[in-house]
């Protein structure tokens, strides 16, 4: 062994010659969620908050000294955390890597919610196997849909608390310090709009005043990267508010000034610029899309997942009430393209990753909520891991919206953007829509297919097959994918 480190989530393991290394019986070890190899460095995934007692242990059994920089202080799990050791890890896509580590561990949540969402919009989408919906039908069925809607929609909901959680502790800050700021993010509207405290004054659509600046009361839910970048400035602010106080003021006074002085950022700098930054950047898609014909359809059919990355496509939710109310909307049918087109993605992946192993159980499991309208679990989960299926997915979903943009289609309410989607298109462009998102999922499919059998590609699925072990290797639920 050359050397012993650790970032956030993984025992990072050099050796003189990886191929004497057998991984199988690493990654059977309790507790230990995967296993990859770069180059002659084990990565040994175990998660945030094992890590530090593992590489203990582990330095111990090895006679190896602990230094500071090696224990998991601040410098060693932020976002510059050991990228020098790997050559995958250029400065370029960094952040894509780090928000990676940020959604790895929530991945199996958002399978279990993507799920339960798709089957609940399957019961009560109507249209789907007759004029009503099925819960309508079967009267016993509308409770349990209800039931099934609120335990998918409540981790899309709260989004936020959850990758506050997660974000905070990858920067190396505390994770309930995240969850808080996440918790606050998402409860603000709602506590603005009922008038719950007198200071905050109801004007126009929900906002208050601090210090004189109108606070919009921003709609927080289901956005990931906001809170990314919110929980980077939480850490920072922690760690120095960490250096200036000692004692019982830091105990006493950290955590709360912490969670204010990153509130102040996020409510009056944060929050504005993306709504703006968002409300705009709708005017100008609505612009080009209606001044653009079929070329407005590719391109925002290849926008569209870059929007649901980033979260901005919920400043598109105001832009297409209005279009809905003006005689029809073109987000609705592109988004069914691109969730489509996510889904394909995903199944390549599960062909590729091969029988018996958990990348096939969790790239299945992500495409099929995608089939029937949430993206999230394909997206974060599988597709952005590997970059290409992404890639492929982008390129898929541009084709579709050039189709639909070809055949004019519009959708005239709101839905599951999905195959059950069909539902909520104008009447006489259902099958323009099917064909639309069918080639689009299809396309991603072999895009997708035939790139992860070549080259660099073929080497992302196998690092990946490696890090999520085998069923039966290791006890426990499903495994989580970190690169």
């Amino acid at each position: 062994m050359v050397s012993l480190v650790h970032c956030a989530t993984r025992l990072r393991v050099s050796v003189r010659d990886s191929g004497r290394v057998d991984l199988g019986a690493v990654s059977g070890l309790p507790g230990v969620i995967g296993v990859a190899t770069l180059g002659d460095q084990i990565q040994i995934v175990v998660g945030p908050q094992a890590v530090e007692r593992a590489h203990a242990a582990l330095a111990l059994a090895l006679h190896v000294p602990i230094k500071e920089s090696e224990a998991g202080g601040a410098g060693d799990s932020g976002p510059d955390a050991a990228p020098a050791e790997s050559p995958h890890r250029r400065p370029i896509v960094r952040p894509l890597y780090v928000l990676m580590d940020i959604v790895a561990p929530l991945l199996p949540t958002f399978v279990a919610a993507g799920m339960l969402l798709a089957l609940h919009n399957i019961l009560s989408a109507p249209g789907v196997f007759g004029q009503g919906s099925v819960a309508a039908t079967v009267p016993w069925l509308d409770g349990l849909s209800a039931l099934i809607g609120i335990l998918g929609i409540g981790v899309f909901t709260l989004l936020p608390v959850f990758v506050g959680y997660s974000a905070a502790a990858r920067f190396g800050g505390s994770p309930f310090l995240g969850a808080a700021m996440g918790a606050a993010l998402v409860a603000a509207p709602f506590v603005v709009d009922a008038g719950s405290f007198p200071a905050l004054h109801v004007g126009g659509g929900g906002s208050w005043t601090i210090a004189g600046v109108d606070v919009l009361g921003i709609d927080y839910r289901g956005t990931v990267i906001p809170i990314v970048a919110i929980a980077y400035l939480l850490t920072l602010i922690e760690r120095g508010l960490g250096t200036v106080l000692r004692g019982a003021a830091r105990f006493l006074l950290v955590p709360m000034l912490t969670l204010l002085l990153t509130g102040v950022l996020a409510f009056l700098v944060v929050g504005p610029v993306l709504r703006f930054a968002g409300d705009g950047f709708a005017r100008l898609i609505a612009l080009v899309y209606e001044q653009s014909g079929l070329l407005g359809g590719v391109v925002f059919g290849a926008l569209y997942p870059l929007l649901v990355l980033t979260g901005t496509h919920q400043s598109l939710v105001s832009l297409e009430l209005g279009l809905l109310a003006t005689g029809g909307s073109f987000i609705f049918p592109a988004a069914g393209a691109a969730n489509l087109a996510q889904a394909g993605a995903c199944f390549a992946v599960a062909v590729l990753a091969g029988r018996r192993t958990r990348l096939r159980a969790l790239a299945a499991g992500a495409g099929l909520p995608a089939c029937v309208g949430i993206a999230e679990p394909a997206i974060f989960g599988i597709n952005l891991r590997l970059r290409f299926p992404f890639i492929a997915a982008v390129i898929a979903s541009s084709i579709g919206g050039g189709v639909l943009a070809a055949f004019n289609v519009q959708a005239v309410t709101l839905g599951a953007a999905g195959v059950v989607g069909v539902a909520s298109i104008a009447p006489g462009s259902g099958l323009a829509y099917l064909a639309a998102i069918g080639a689009s999922g299809m396309i991603a499919f072999l895009v997708t297919l035939v790139w992860g059998r070549s080259g660099r590609a073929r080497a992302l699925v196998e690092d990946a097959v490696h890090t999520v072990p085998a069923d039966g290797a290791r006890p426990g639920g499903l495994g989580t994918l970190d690169s």
